[in-house]
């Protein structure tokens, strides 16, 4: 029984824009830290998993990039794929090439640009889960116990607890739950028996191919054509030959929310997705007016306020939960509850031909 990491490193540097770009996305930034995301989530799972048991897979464009921030795991484990597909086709290509070498692996799936602050209650958690995952054909979720009424996150339902191994739990799951509005994500906190869906997950690889093989069946016919090409010279050639076939679906919608053997582990371990600029309040230093700032500001009345400035002073006077970033060829100045609108900046800049700032 060995575990092996797959860490998903996709993304279109979409969300923290103007910082993330297309060929920069977040897990390539050091927004939380003096490290990059993907080498913060490498250095905390290295004592489980060493680097000749890691596997990264992102697109073709970042995989030289990613190379050369984790120039310890093989080249061979980059694994990149020719166009985005979602999180479905990922963890079905990492599950088959995985399979194909170890029959017994164990697989923990992580974003690469995920934030955990209790690394080693996180390596305890991995450790047992591994066991748990081994002796059963269960798939297993990280479920993120709340410690608020949040909107931004899906929610999974918890049920009666199935077993418990070292002191770590696994339940059985209702449901997936979308994000909720706010009075119904204070109705989950109060009820007491919904998680946050933390998008990490582990399970035996073969576990997780019978998963695809009977609810993405498509996805499935794609990998068996692949698999003789798999973890051989041959196998980027015959990715770009099928990976276009693929449907764009999340492994969350393509098999978690269907599948009946699906249990989820609740854990505590100071975790956040970094999932905008918003989220950083939870994560920099704020000021006694409540101002996340990472470079420097001068502030006369200004309140609830995310600054990256890191270039040059920012100085703000009398405004109000707005989100401010300045970087060398873009400055973005944006209401924080409008935060989730900069997405459709990459439209907008495309129409005015600033393609060179997506």
């Amino acid at each position: 029984m060995n575990l092996y990491s797959v860490i998903m490193a996709g993304g279109s540097g979409v969300r923290f824009w103007p910082q993330s770009r297309r060929h920069r996305p977040k897990q390539l930034l050091n927004i939380v830290g003096e490290k990059t995301m993907i080498r913060a989530t490498v250095d905390r799972i290295a004592p489980v998993t060493p680097f000749d048991r890691m596997m990264v897979v992102t697109g073709t464009h970042h995989a030289e990039n990613i190379l050369k921030q984790i120039p310890e795991i093989p080249e061979s484990s980059i694994v990149a794929e020719p166009v985005s597909r979602n999180t479905a086709p990922c963890v079905a290509l990492a599950a088959y090439k995985l399979d194909k070498n170890d029959p017994d692996a164990v697989m923990v799936v992580l974003p690469a640009d995920h934030l955990i602050t209790k690394e080693d209650e996180f390596r305890s958690v991995l450790e047992a889960a591994t066991k748990l995952a081994f002796d059963t054909e269960d798939l297993l979720a990280f479920g993120i116990v709340p410690d608020r009424a949040e909107t931004g996150y899906g929610y999974i339902h918890v049920g009666a607890k199935i077993t418990e191994f070292n002191g770590l739990k696994a339940h059985r799951v209702e449901r997936f739950v979308e994000k909720p509005d706010i009075k119904t994500a204070q109705s989950y906190l109060k009820l007491g028996n919904y998680l946050w869906n933390s998008g990490m997950f582990i399970w035996k690889a073969s576990s997780i191919i019978k998963a695809i093989e009977r609810y993405l069946p498509v996805v499935a016919k794609a990998m068996e054509k692949l698999y003789p090409a798999l973890n051989t010279p041959d196998e980027a050639k015959a990715l770009k030959l099928v990976y276009e076939e693929l449907p764009d679906i999340s492994i969350d919608y393509g098999v978690m929310e269907r599948a009946d053997n699906v249990l989820v582990i609740p854990i505590d371990v100071g975790w956040n997705d970094v999932g905008s600029w918003t989220s950083l309040q939870d994560v920099w230093n704020t000021d006694e007016e409540g101002n996340a700032v990472k470079g420097k500001i001068l502030s006369l009345n200004a309140k609830g306020c995310v600054v990256s400035s890191p270039q040059k002073l920012t100085a703000l006077v009398g405004v109000e939960d707005i989100i401010v970033v300045d970087t060398p060829d873009a400055i973005l100045v944006c209401r924080k509850d409008r935060a989730q609108d900069i997405k459709q900046l990459q439209q907008l800049l495309k129409d005015h031909g600033y393609q060179g700032l997506l």
